[in-house]
């Protein structure tokens, strides 16, 4: 990851700890609109975006309905 955007994540992370009292592991809501995306451009989810928030993570789906 690029220096200026692990400064800015760190930041983030920074002000959400210590604001909102957010801290590990980081549960992180994802929809399938998001899956799918991240799936088309060949990105691992579940190992990228514990290197990017510097912590543990928990991915959260949500559920999918289907109608009749």
């Amino acid at each position: 990851m690029k220096i200026t955007r692990q400064k800015h994540a760190k930041k983030h992370l920074g002000f959400f700890r210590n604001n909102f009292g957010v801290r590990e592991p980081y549960q992180i809501l994802l929809d399938g609109t998001f899956c799918q995306a991240a799936l088309r451009g060949r990105i691992q989810l579940r190992d990228q975006l514990p290197r990017y928030l510097m912590g543990e993570t928990q991915l959260c789906t949500t559920r999918i309905r289907t109608y009749l």
